[in-house]
């Protein structure tokens, strides 16, 4: 069994060091400052903690050992840099496998490796339009938002003719997440209100848009992007006193929104259930947090990202190579039977590139504060 602690995206050989091993280089290009610098660390604090265990245990490939190093560039969450980092990881800094958290970013990334430069895309976003570009040497790690979507309108949706206000990111993720919403949500017989999606990013004052969406009279509220500032927005409507419900996108996390706002505002949500309600998930928290001194919630970004190592270091050990991304890729299948991990563990991929997992939940956050938990059943690929 390979060891959890092994981090994903083992990539290209980048030289020697002193005690003879060879270094492999983790490409990473995320939002590292501005409005989703949050979200950014969190995932790539994943990878560090992966990569340190993955260096104590000892790395071979091939007869060869190596030494994991991540290379990580900010990006700003704009595609475009996106590109722009992607392209000095792969060609200067020689990796194979590159890490991206956002979905215009991966998009930016898989017009780059369907062309001469061959790498495999670490993809943590849940857009499901990753997989239907047909990339063959992307692989996608959380769970499609479609798997949300209809539950989530479920929990909320409480009488036929409901009004859906419109407030999410304003970003690539955030507009696919709004556009599927009003399609279900319309299939329902629900009325949909104007779009008022805002740059999580940029904007800092809520008010006005606040206003804008609360003058429709919406009985539920589409939002989410980056935590903190989903949390200031949510609180904005509740000042404001809007007593509906929230429909919250996947991107934000409900124990970390309470650390932005008062949790009582969080009150009639569904979302993603907090990491710590997951059976098994306690040991792993605790770790993280000695490691890194932190007393910030451990969410699902970082657990998920912690855990997907060993899947891509036991296709390259199954593939004798660190710098073919094909034969990575191609090796999966038979290396995802290897995995364990925190929660919500792979156990297999699908032809289009999708890491598969039982046991998907989310939660109801109710009027007295508890967390509901309910099961989610994924759309078959």
């Amino acid at each position: 069994m390979a060891s959890v602690g092994m981090l994903a995206a083992v990539a290209a050989c980048g030289g020697s060091g002193d005690s003879g091993e060879e270094t492999l280089v983790i490409g990473y290009s995320a939002g590292l400052s501005g409005g989703a610098a949050e979200y950014g660390v969190n995932v790539q604090n994943g990878l560090k903690m992966a990569i340190d265990e993955a260096n104590e245990e000892g790395v071979e490939i091939d007869g060869k050992k190596y030494t994991v190093k991540l290379e990580s560039l900010d990006d700003q969450y704009q595609p475009g840099t996106t590109g722009t980092n992607v392209q000095r990881l792969v060609e200067k800094e020689g990796a194979a496998v590159v890490f991206v958290p956002h979905a215009g970013g991966i998009k930016a990334a898989q017009e780059l490796n369907s062309g001469r430069t061959e790498f495999l895309i670490g993809a943590y976003s849940s857009d499901p339009a990753i997989l239907d570009a047909g990339n063959e040497l992307t692989v996608m790690i959380p769970p499609s938002f479609d798997s949300y979507v209809q539950p989530f309108i479920d929990k909320v949706k409480t009488k036929p003719d409901a009004k859906l206000g419109l407030m999410a990111t304003a970003s690539e993720f955030g507009q696919e997440w709004t556009k599927t919403t009003i399609e279900k949500w319309e299939a329902s017989g629900g009325e949909v209100l104007a779009k008022n999606n805002i740059d999580y990013g940029t904007v800092s004052d809520f008010a006005g848009p606040v206003a804008k969406t609360l003058a429709g009279k919406p009985d539920v509220i589409l939002v989410g992007g980056p935590s903190q500032p989903t949390a200031l927005l949510i609180e904005e409507a509740r000042e404001q006193g809007f007593k509906g419900a929230f429909l919250i996108i996947d991107q934000a996390k409900f124990e970390e929104l309470e650390e932005f706002t008062d949790p009582k505002n969080l009150n009639n949500s569904v979302g993603i259930m907090p990491l710590p309600l997951f059976e098994g998930t306690d040991q792993f928290i605790a770790d993280y947090k000695e490691k890194f001194s932190s007393e910030k919630p451990v969410n699902a970004d970082i657990a998920l990202n912690y855990q997907s190592l060993p899947i891509f270091l036991e296709a390259m050990k199954i593939a004798k190579s660190v710098d073919d991304p094909k034969a990575i890729r191609e090796a999966m299948p038979e290396a995802v039977k290897s995995v364990e991990g925190v929660f919500f563990v792979p156990n297999s991929i699908t032809d289009k590139g999708h890491l598969q997992a039982d046991g998907l939940q989310a939660a109801y956050r109710n009027n007295q504060g508890e967390y509901e938990p309910f099961d989610i059943e994924q759309p078959k690929e």
